[in-house]
């Protein structure tokens, strides 16, 4: 069994509380035990599906036969030979025919109703089956024919049985006449007469049978045709016609189809001539208006170009467009130079520099004027320099008059340059807006002429289009032919396409396995209760420390006990494997003490409590197993014993506590503390801190204490011992503890309320609707029985010696007699015996043996009794119950309950490890 370690330290700060969380919520399914619980209902499953086939052959034959009609036409087939002639005659041919048109023409209601008047499709004939009336066709021997009027009722049923000599039996409702063949009958729904269908001599048994006839209105038995008929494009690319039809019976099926098909091909060649002449009419009625106003608008457009002086508007519109691109080319040279005119005037008034001429300024006069201003500009940059004379230096002065001077006459040249610029501006501006001008008003002209002739190129094509369709019109009266053919013949599958046998019976025979599965499914659903360790892994992460199956009674001793030392078998071996699992639980704060619980009475508490204890006394530890159950105390009665001196009286201080420690009987290691009496407030005494020094008291004195506790469900009572405890375990029964108990003991531990939990799965039952496919207990105990116990436990060795690969003498790489590198006999460097040496009494004045006594122990020595006093459990030294944390047990019980004075390096140290 794989053992996952348990989180401890819930009584910490940094509780760890909340750190197994619950699983998600998942569909509860486990599918290994689903298909455990179908292969035990296989009966069910069985007789589901045998009635599920006897229903699809009840179906099958109830059910009528759809048979499938199919054929395909090649639509708009172009004729070669006539193309031909009309491509020398340079005539654009006839519009090849709508594709998407004749998908519906051909499933109109119009050429439906024609068929089904044509074929009579709205009378049947039907005769007596075995299952269900069977439908005539073909191979009845009569038929009901109607007047030109035809059927005008809405639906009517007459029966038709020949009796002798042409003469007919007809009986309608409870009114039955004689009538003879071919004989006109009149009806409130129509005149009709009876005919052979064939020779009436001729051997017929259908003839001799009463035939119901089934007549009904044309427009039903049409709906009926369009709800089954189908006409599809082949691939979407081709004028392949894909046409299909469903029909009970297949013969009437073609002949529907074949009919369907001849009335369309009669109908569109009537078409075709109705359509030629309305064509014709047309376009004669048309083409002398269209002439008129062709002139109309050529009169139109000259009148246009007249009123606005227009001779050529394309030509004139680009002269004009030329002329406005000159004008605004001058327009802006002349900008630049007013531009350049202003920054030259700007250098005059503020600058002392020599002047370069612009380049969009052509003035000689200004230019020479300019070349003058930069050499005085230099003589005086010059004159500037010489620093003897100061600025009453004459020549300096004379030049500053000249240079002066002559900026006043280039300013002047300046202002005619620009009065001139400003007037070939003005002109330049006003030239451009009349061609702007002109501009405008060429676009409206060109508007209405545009408009005029628009209509004039409608009208012209109108007339040439008609005169062009006129002859083609002339010509394809003649030249026209059905130009559609029928590519595949109308046909009728072999076998029914509804039902299909083979899809009926297996759609059945999955409903009949479904049915099973689905109840199987949901009862699976809906148990509430926990039937195997995926179930309890679903609910919570809490390890499963051991699983223990489920034994009749007869099978145990005192109707508890199912382990003895020299008895193998299964359950054994699984309390066994929860020892081992212990050995590597970490208890909480080293405390030997495990706390049983479960949710309610009768899921094997006290049964593990007690088989624990005893596989853990058969493995060389000193066990208690007491009786918390203050309520409900049943252990004295299973392990009997007198329900004297229990817990209960300790509690309450009427007795010691070596009063309360009675031995088992069943092992020498094992000791039961049993309630005693029930207590009237039992959960006021748990509350007392007589319980806990209890506890601790027993710890000293054992190497475990097994605590069987009161249900969780019921009262608080193993709350409260719970906190007494290094390892929790809760017992979960299989079908019996609900996943909601479970889902409870998850949130007591999330919040803190429980530590170090673990789950020992009791009573299992190893069957296949659990999700088991095999008993381990009996496949132990078959090869047991083959093998014979000790050849078994050598075959076994290997497997139980160590949980790291080492012998199973030991745990590491010890001796398998002690825990760690001593002698067996001991749980230190000592010998195993409880005291081989003798050990003072409490008041340390006397030699101690035992209880007053000397006491052997369990082995070869003499045993002691219970018979001398003790000092007491306070300050004072304790006697044979004395203080082991610090003390090496010896080897038996020897003289006492004595306890040498040396380290103890046995199982506790082992859990510490």
């Amino acid at each position: 069994m794989e053992y996952k370690p348990l989180l401890t330290g819930m009584n910490s700060e940094n509780s760890t509380q909340g750190t197994i969380a619950a699983k998600k919520t998942a569909l509860p399914i486990d599918f290994k035990r689903f298909l455990g619980v179908v292969l035990v209902s296989w009966y069910w499953i069985l007789l589901s599906v045998l009635i599920s086939l006897a229903v699809a052959f009840l179906y099958l034959q109830f059910t009528l036969p759809i048979y499938s009609i199919k054929s395909a036409l090649v639509v708009n087939e172009e004729d070669n030979s006539s193309s031909e002639i009309l491509d020398k005659l340079n005539i654009v041919k006839k519009t090849p025919i709508n594709f998407f048109n004749e998908l519906n023409a051909i499933r109109s209601e119009d050429l439906v109703t024609q068929t089904v008047d044509s074929l009579g499709l709205n009378v049947t004939y039907f005769i007596k089956g075995k299952f269900r009336d069977k439908e005539l066709y073909k191979e009845c021997p009569v038929r009901i024919v109607f007047d030109s009027a035809g059927y005008t009722g809405d639906h009517n049923e007459i029966a038709v049985k020949y009796t002798q000599d042409g003469h007919f039996d007809l009986r309608e409702g409870n009114t039955s006449v004689d009538v003879l063949y071919d004989t006109w009958i009149t009806k409130p729904y129509g005149r009709f007469k009876i005919l052979y269908t064939s020779d009436p001599s001729s051997p017929n048994n259908l003839l001799l049978k009463e035939i119901t006839v089934r007549m009904k209105a044309p427009e039903y038995t049409v709906r009926g045709i369009l709800s089954d008929f189908k006409a599809t494009s082949s691939d979407g690319r081709t004028s392949v016609m894909d046409l299909s039809y469903k029909d009970n019976i297949p013969d009437r099926g073609i002949d529907m189809m074949n009919t369907l098909i001849r009335i369309y091909y009669r109908n569109k060649l009537k078409n075709i001539d109705v359509s030629a002449q309305k064509t014709r009419d047309f376009i004669d009625k048309h083409k002398s208006d269209l002439m008129g106003d062709l002139h109309s608008v050529d009169s139109s457009v000259e009148n246009i170009k007249q009123d606005n002086n227009v001779i050529d508007l394309p030509a004139e519109a680009h002269s004009f467009e030329d002329q406005k691109n000159v004008v605004d080319k001058n327009i802006d040279e002349m900008m630049n130079r007013r531009r350049a005119l202003i920054n030259l005037r700007y250098l005059l008034l503020n600058s002392r520099y020599q002047i370069i001429v612009p380049l969009d300024i052509r003035d000689n006069l200004l230019e020479g004027l300019i070349g003058q201003y930069n050499t005085l500009v230099q003589k005086l940059e010059t004159q500037e320099k010489v620093q003897e004379l100061g600025s009453s230096n004459p020549f300096l002065v004379q030049t500053i008059v000249e240079l002066q001077a002559l900026k006043g006459r280039m300013l002047d040249v300046l202002n005619r340059i620009s009065t001139t610029l400003d007037t070939d501006l003005d002109l330049a501006k006003k030239t451009q807006a009349n061609n702007v001008a002109r501009l405008k008003k060429l676009p409206d002209v060109n508007s209405k002429i545009t408009d005029v002739k628009r209509g004039y190129d409608v009208l012209q094509n109108m007339y040439l289009f008609l005169f062009q369709k006129g002859i083609e019109n002339e010509i394809s009266v003649y030249n026209e032919s059905n130009k559609s053919k029928i590519l595949v013949a109308p046909y009728a599958s072999t076998q029914p396409i509804s039902p299909v046998r083979n899809y009926i019976y297996g759609l059945w025979l999955l409903i009949g396995l479904l049915i099973p599965l689905l109840i199987l499914l949901i009862q699976q659903l809906l148990i509430t209760r926990i039937v195997n360790e995926s179930d309890i892994k679903m609910i919570t992460d809490i390890p499963v420390l051991g699983i223990i199956s489920r034994v009749d009674g007869e099978r145990l001793r005192n109707g508890y006990i199912a382990i003895s030392s020299n008895i193998r078998t299964g359950i054994s071996e699984q309390f066994r494997m929860l020892r081992t699992n212990l050995e590597f639980v970490k208890f909480v704060d080293n405390k030997r003490v495990i706390s049983l619980t479960s949710s309610e009475s009768g899921e094997g508490k006290t049964f593990v409590s007690l088989n624990l204890g005893l596989i853990l006394a058969l493995g060389t530890k000193r066990v208690v197993v007491v009786e918390f159950d203050l309520r409900k105390p049943r252990m004295a009665e299973f392990m009997r014993i007198k329900d004297i001196n229990g817990v209960s009286d300790y509690l309450q201080g009427r007795v010691d506590l070596k009063d309360v420690i009675k031995p088992s009987g069943i092992n020498s290691n094992l000791f039961i503390a049993n309630c005693g009496q029930a207590p009237s407030n039992p959960g006021d005494l748990l509350a007392y801190p007589a319980t806990g020094k209890m506890i601790e008291e027993l710890q000293t004195m054992f190497d475990i204490v097994i605590i069987d506790t009161p249900p969780l469900g019921l009262v608080s009572d193993a709350l409260i011992l719970s906190k007494h405890a290094g390892l929790n375990l809760f017992i979960v029964r299989q079908a019996h503890t609900t996943k909601r108990q479970l889902k409870e003991f998850h949130e007591l531990y999330a919040e803190g309320k429980i530590n170090n939990p673990a789950i020992v799965f009791n009573g299992v039952g190893y069957l296949k609707q659990y999700g088991y496919y095999y008993n381990p207990n009996k496949e132990y105990e078959k090869k047991l029985s083959e093998y014979g116990p000790k050849q078994y436990a050598d075959s076994k060795e290997g497997e139980r010696r160590s949980h790291s690969g080492q012998s199973r003498r030991s745990y590491g790489a010890e001796n398998r007699g002690g825990y760690g590198g001593e002698s067996r006999r001991g749980y230190g460097n000592e010998p195993r015996g409880y005291g081989d040496e003798p050990r003072r009494s409490s008041s340390g004045k006397q030699q101690r043996s035992g209880y007053g006594e000397p006491r052997g122990g369990y082995g070869n020595e003499p045993r002691g009794g219970y018979g001398e006093p003790r000092r007491g459990y306070g300050n004072e030294a304790r006697g044979s119950y004395g203080y082991r944390e610090n003390e090496s047990r010896g080897r038996g019980y020897g003289y006492g309950y004595g306890y040498a004075p040396q380290k103890r390096k046995g199982f506790l140290s082992f859990f510490k490890r």
